[in-house]
């Protein structure tokens, strides 16, 4: 009867104090997993290399594939720089594997940007350009003006596009080569370009089409019977080659060339009669201009 007695309190208390120390052992194995784990994604060179942990005890097993020996070589080593490491041991292979997304940092670039040592992502640029105009009909004369320039990214095939292509030049009297008035001529056009990109040089054929705010600059003291009075608005479209070369990571150099296609009408006045007619407004515009890539 003592014998069984005895037997029955080893047996409580094996049972009563197993599971407990099991358990503290997984607990320990799963804390000392997690502190080398975050050793090594904490590091900037095989923080996304595909490295599994495995703890017995003290014994650290490292597993996964690397690139080099020498990501063998630092990861073996930060592990075994980890509190309650008493030893490393390496199941690692050596070959090209694949990178887990990086979840800590910086958040990376848009998909369309370049890497940050290629400049910009360059999807909208604005600046100015210098244009020569030669109106087709005999009622205008050739002029210069200055305008803006808005640039969309460059792009292979086709993609949208907008255009200005304003231009200033003089109304001639009907008898005469002496001017009447200046005429700007102000269009806001949009449509399509087939583009063409090979580097920092990018060409395209574009089409577009919309809208001239025209206004005259009647100079009163030349101006004699029939001057112009008033100029109305046209809706306007311009097919155009254009080669642009970006200098610089955010400045870029544009050369134009395309034909205005717009017939406003305007106003002819004399001491006796008032006259308006259609104004053959069709001009070749050749054209120069720098922009600066806004983002």
């Amino acid at each position: 009867m003592a014998r069984t007695s005895l037997v029955g309190v080893l047996a409580v208390v094996v049972i009563g104090c197993g599971p407990p120390r099991v358990m503290t052992h997984q607990i320990a194995d799963a804390q000392l997993r997690a502190k080398v784990k975050t050793a090594l994604v904490n590091d900037p060179v095989i923080g996304t290399l595909p490295i599994d942990v495995r703890v017995a005890g003290p014994v650290v097993t490292l597993q996964g594939m690397v690139r080099s020996a020498a990501d063998v070589d630092r990861a073996l080593a930060l592990a075994d720089e980890v509190d309650g490491v008493a030893h490393v041991e390496s199941a690692l292979e050596i070959g090209e594997p694949e990178l887990a997304p990086q979840t800590r940092g910086s958040p990376g670039l848009p998909a369309l940007a370049p890497r940050p040592d290629q400049g910009p992502v360059r999807l909208f640029g604005v600046g100015a350009s210098q244009s020569l105009a030669r109106p087709s009909g005999d009622a205008l004369g050739p002029g210069a003006s200055v305008g803006p320039m808005v640039r969309l990214r460059p792009r292979q095939g086709i993609g949208p596009t907008v255009g200005f292509s304003w231009s200033q030049t003089q109304l001639r009297a009907p008898s005469g080569p002496s001017p009447l008035a200046a005429v700007r001529i102000r269009p806001l056009m949009a449509g399509i370009e087939y583009g063409l990109v090979r580097g920092r040089l990018a060409g395209g054929v574009s089409l577009v089409g919309g809208y001239a705010f025209n206004s005259l600059d009647v100079d009163t003291t030349r101006a004699g019977p029939g001057r112009a009075i008033a100029v109305s608005n046209s809706f306007a479209w311009r097919p155009a080659v254009s080669v642009w070369y970006d200098i610089a990571p955010r400045v870029g150099l544009n050369l134009f060339v395309g034909h205005l296609f717009t017939r406003p009408t305007v106003t002819l006045a004399s001491d006796a009669t008032v006259v308006t007619s259609r104004l053959n407004a069709n001009m070749a515009i050749i054209s120069i201009g720098a922009a600066y890539w806004v983002f």
